[in-house]
């Protein structure tokens, strides 16, 4: 079109005026550092939220079963059974919930998540194992007591009472890195003692994560008096949490390619400036208003889409090379990945460079405009 020769002819004759050319050297620039940043920043985020994603999928059931109405699920063998026979790697049912747990002494105590598991029936005296993190919450350590009051009460002469217990800890684990971290474990049947159950409280099912909803409405099908849920839902509020922190993430950091797209008023103000006379020619010669605005859009549009280019060279680049060769290496024994990921999917490097083209496009709008609406006779005269 002649209006594109037109723009590419006034961009590349604007070189030879100093002024002119650095401001559009600096509106490209600006927005090319705007969009590698950009990229480079959510590249990082998603990496880091793919693997923390990763490891709840590893930590968590596929499908998780419990009880709807009571605290005990009913037919809980028929259910491990119907799972292991439609492919489940592995099935848990457990006896778990929430007390008190104190450390009497020193008159410290919180909350304790308590998950059961095979062990002896009955010690004497009981044993308890707890995390590291919380005995050194309440300060025990193995072989102190720990008082548990559960969350229910049984009639006594005096009247409604906590059910209470005391036990030895005798060890300690380490964290799991569970979704949902358990505190304490106990063997199966004090477990169920403690809570007043006739039987577990949950399945867990593990297997591929690809399968959970199939898993799913295979047991609600079959067991409507349970309610199962996938490692999706289970995971809900902290992927939500996630995606929230990467669209901040994204409109924050929009904000530098929003003002260096305003950089690009400035340069084409003065190439306006420069081109009024030039401009005055073409309207005399029967260019339109239209043309005269196509003109300028495209002229910035060059810039924006120069910088953009530009800035997608070097932050989809740096994010390549810096997850493919381990650029940014990290302690293993302080954090939970040896070197920093950085990962890029198609949407996001789509959605950057939709952003800085929309802002090129409205930071050019204006100038153009004026430029359209010039005098003929009246540029002619300032030649």
């Amino acid at each position: 079109m002649l209006e594109t020769r037109i723009a590419r002819r006034y961009l590349w004759a604007a070189r030879k005026e100093r002024h002119t050319a650095f401001l559009s050297l600096i509106s490209m620039l600006g927005l090319a550092v705007g969009v590698a940043t950009l990229l480079i920043s959510i590249a990082l985020l998603s990496g880091l939220q793919g693997q923390i994603k990763a490891r709840l999928i590893a930590s968590s059931p596929q499908v998780l079963i419990e009880p709807k109405g009571s605290n005990t699920i009913v037919n809980a063998e028929a259910m491990v059974a119907a799972a292991r026979a439609a492919g489940a790697r592995e099935v848990r049912a457990s006896v778990s919930g929430i007390g008190w747990g104190a450390n009497e002494p020193e008159g410290r105590g919180r909350p304790m998540r308590i998950r059961s598991t095979a062990g002896p029936a009955k010690e004497n005296p009981p044993v308890i194992a707890l995390t590291r993190d919380f005995a050194m919450s309440i300060g025990l350590d193995a072989g102190d007591e720990v008082t548990v009051v559960a969350p229910r009460t049984r009639l006594t002469p005096f009247g409604p009472m906590p059910v209470v217990r005391t036990y030895v800890v005798g060890r300690l684990l380490p964290p799991t890195g569970e979704a949902a971290p358990i505190d304490a474990e106990l063997p199966e049947e004090e477990a169920a003692a403690l809570f007043g159950t006739t039987g577990p409280t949950s399945i867990e099912i593990y297997g591929d994560e690809t399968g959970a909803d199939a898993m799913q409405a295979m047991i609600s099908a079959k067991f409507p008096d349970v309610a199962a849920k996938t490692w999706k839902e289970i995971n809900r509020p902290l992927f939500l949490a996630l995606r929230l922190e990467k669209v901040v993430m994204f409109v924050t950091i929009s904000l530098i390619i929003f003002v260096a797209a305003l950089n690009l008023i400035s340069s084409l103000s003065m190439l306006i400036m420069e081109k009024r006379p030039a401009v005055g020619v073409l309207r005399t010669l029967g260019a339109t208003d239209r043309s005269i605005l196509s003109i300028f859009l495209q002229v910035g549009l060059l810039i924006g889409l120069t910088g953009t280019l530009l800035g997608n060279i070097i932050g989809v680049g740096f994010s390549w090379a810096a997850n493919r060769f381990q650029l940014v290496p990290l302690p293993r024994d302080i954090y939970f990945v040896p070197y920093l990921p950085f990962q890029l999917d198609g949407i996001d490097i789509a959605g950057v460079n939709l952003i800085a083209v929309l802002l090129s496009i409205f930071a050019t709008w204006y100038p153009a405009r004026v430029a359209s609406r010039l005098d003929p006779i009246a540029a002619i005269r300032e030649d």
